[in-house]
């Protein structure tokens, strides 16, 4: 069935226009009909409504039901992602849309090589990986569309992440010691009687990746300093597309957030 994401301020007296893109992949490569059945997803919840219009640019449909379908985790991961080279980055956000991730940013590192020197460039990278969070989002039957933000510097992370109530975890080759795991069970213990604090430190996460030549120990000693909890992945080292996928897989894992 085709999945359209909007708004509830959008559907009025259950009447919803599909707008934009949408409309040519329904009418041309769908080839929809009037009366077919299409699902009309929104933040709050998720709608089955047909067909009943066609226009120039838009698709009318009215809404028949209301579902109680939710996909989406009870917490939220931001994957703050080094810019790798060549186009990992698509692939990085496509995956772990899929996965359950809630926003992305991309991040500027002193050992990144990626270089996006004018404006325009860097704006037609970031609608092309917005394009793709949304399709992936299809895809996977997401109830939301994660935000790709705007790049970022370290210092600049670090300078938000300084006023957020949040959980940081960096990935790093030359931590030997601590794990994902000891750094979570503890944690998703001490929260496990209270499952409806979404916006708290108890249940946001930043997952900083370095690019692919690491962090500079700079960068780490930075990240300490905000009380971010600076942890190892395992005996062997992961490519900087694999180790955002593992750490953000844990730690839905460890809140049950994985039914395996």
């Amino acid at each position: 069935m085709f999945r359209y994401f909007s708004s509830e301020k959008k559907i009025i007296d259950d009447i919803v226009r599909i707008e934009g893109a949408d409309v040519n992949h329904l009418k041309n490569t769908l080839r929809a009909k009037i009366g077919e059945e299409v699902s009309i997803v929104t933040s709050e919840c998720e709608y089955i409504a047909n067909i009943i219009s066609f226009e120039n640019d838009s698709v009318i449909c009215k809404i028949k039901c209301k579902t109680d379908t939710n996909n989406e985790a009870n917490i939220h991961i931001c994957l703050c992602q080094g810019l790798p080279k060549q186009t990992k980055m698509e692939d990085i956000i496509q995956q772990n849309v899929e996965l359950g991730v809630k926003s992305f940013i991309p991040l500027i590192t002193e050992r990144t090589v990626v270089k996006l020197n004018d404006k325009s460039r860097e704006l037609k990278k970031l609608d092309r990986w917005r394009k793709i969070a949304h399709e992936s989002s299809k895809q996977s039957k997401r109830n939301i569309v994660p935000e790709v933000e705007d790049i970022l510097t370290v210092n600049e992370l670090v300078d938000r992440l300084k006023k957020e109530n949040a959980r940081i975890i960096v990935p790093y080759e030359l931590e030997g010691n601590k794990t994902m795991k000891e750094v979570l069970s503890q944690h998703v213990k001490s929260i496990s009687h209270d499952s409806n604090t979404l916006n708290d430190k108890a249940n946001k996460y930043y997952v900083i990746i370095g690019p692919e030549g690491g962090f500079d120990e700079k960068e780490i000693i930075k990240f300490q300093d905000i009380g971010a909890d600076i942890v190892t992945l395992g005996k062997r080292i992961l490519r900087t597309e694999t180790a955002g996928l593992v750490a953000s897989s844990i730690i839905l894992y460890e809140h049950g957030e994985m039914e395996v």
